[in-house]
């Protein structure tokens, strides 16, 4: 009789275990992603190679107009225009800085890169000043057949990588894989 009562009451302990689990959340669930902070983002827009006269190219002047219009989403984060490669004494760095000087853009809310000579030194040289500046993290701004490489490197640098905004170039497929991939960038993580 008492072994038929100790099994009693544990198969009743057990019934009721079961049911406070159930009703319990568990204490391993799931970690949750970390919100990105677009509270003020560094915009920065990678440059490209310039003419032998050192005017820009159809390339250039679009990611620039492309960074000016995410920048107005964003009315006090710093535009980083980032580039070297000097063509009769000028730089893809300060010929951006010149366009958007000429669109009213104010100069005191753009940071000139000049030194970069690569996408891997836009990034090594882009992602300190951003971090100077205060900023929540990186939007940046490229072209599409460029995205991948440039959001890698981005990444290797440190950066706190929040989206890319891409202009569409090239290959007509890699674009639109391009396009989904800015469309999810603010949602999804990146490296």
């Amino acid at each position: 009789m008492r072994r038929r009562w100790k099994a009693a009451c544990g198969a009743v302990l057990l019934v009721v275990a079961t049911l406070i689990g159930e009703l319990v959340p568990a204490a391993h669930a799931e970690p949750v992603a970390a919100a990105k902070d677009f509270s003020n983002p560094a915009i920065v827009i990678l440059g490209y190679g310039l003419l032998p006269d050192g005017s820009m190219r159809m390339i250039l002047r679009r990611r620039v107009l492309t960074g000016l219009a995410v920048a107005q989403m964003y009315p006090h984060s710093p535009i980083i225009v980032t580039g070297g490669n000097p063509q009769n004494g000028v730089t893809e760095a300060a010929q951006m800085r010149r366009m958007l000087l000429m669109l009213n853009f104010p100069d005191s809310r753009i940071i000139v890169e000049d030194k970069a000579n690569s996408t891997v030194q836009n990034a090594q040289f882009s992602v300190p000043l951003a971090k100077k500046a205060n900023t929540s993290g990186i939007i940046l701004v490229t072209s599409s057949t460029h995205q991948g490489r440039a959001d890698g490197d981005f990444v290797d640098a440190g950066a706190n990588l929040l989206a890319t905004v891409s202009y569409p170039d090239g290959n007509p497929t890699l674009n639109i894989t391009q396009f989904a991939h800015d469309v999810l960038s603010p949602v999804t993580n990146f490296g």
